[in-house]
């Protein structure tokens, strides 16, 4: 999967603003989110980025919102352990649209469905204040201990810049999720790209 941006509504630059500079560098997966706006609105949001990203050869994940997903026709959807069951909303979605699921400890890896996710997010690997809420940061060891147990891709996020690129690659990740590492800095499509290189020269 390579760098996969998740958006930012807390960003200065508004999230349309963000994925278009994501998606010119090079990045290919994109995961609205967005923990404060309705569904509604959510989903019009939807609607006008899938255009966007499609025309760029990318997928868009949606973060949490299972009625959304459905509504606007993602490509895919992003739970976290406490949005409900996996298997129940793999039947919700249907079998074609991508499922991952954040997992954070090696109990979580065990509990997880031995079918159904697509991908894992791991994480976070450290403390990141694009969310306050997150649970005990499990660095580069414990995220290279989840990686070797999955059963299917693993993408690391937490508080990931491009100089932990090539750590990341070097536990097997299929991918690192970033979010202010793009969406905050002065020039959003360099910082990208920047990323998108990193990645494919390891």
């Amino acid at each position: 999967m390579g760098i996969y941006f998740v958006t930012d509504a807390d960003a200065a630059a508004p999230i349309r603003d963000q994925v278009q500079a994501a998606l010119a560098a090079g990045v290919r997966i994109i995961q609205l989110r967005d923990k404060q706006s309705r569904d509604a609105e959510m989903t019009a949001l939807a609607h006008e980025l899938l255009p966007l990203v499609h025309a760029a050869g990318g997928r868009l994940i949606i973060n949490d919102r299972i009625g959304v997903a459905i509504a606007c026709a993602a490509d895919g959807l992003h739970v976290g352990q406490g949005d409900g069951n996996i298997c129940d909303i793999r039947t919700r979605i249907g079998p074609d649209m991508i499922l991952g699921l954040s997992v954070g400890t090696r109990d979580q890896l065990r509990d997880m469905p031995a079918t159904g996710v697509d991908y894992i997010g791991v994480g976070p690997l450290r403390a990141t204040p694009t969310k306050p809420d997150h649970d005990t940061p499990i660095g580069f060891n414990g995220l290279a201990q989840i990686v070797t147990a999955a059963p299917c891709p693993a993408i690391a996020i937490g508080g990931i810049g491009l100089q932990d690129i090539p750590e990341i690659h070097q536990t097997g990740c299929s991918g690192a999720a970033v979010v202010s590492a793009i969406s905050r800095q002065a020039d959003m499509q360099r910082a990208a790209r920047d990323l998108v290189t990193a990645w494919r020269t390891q």
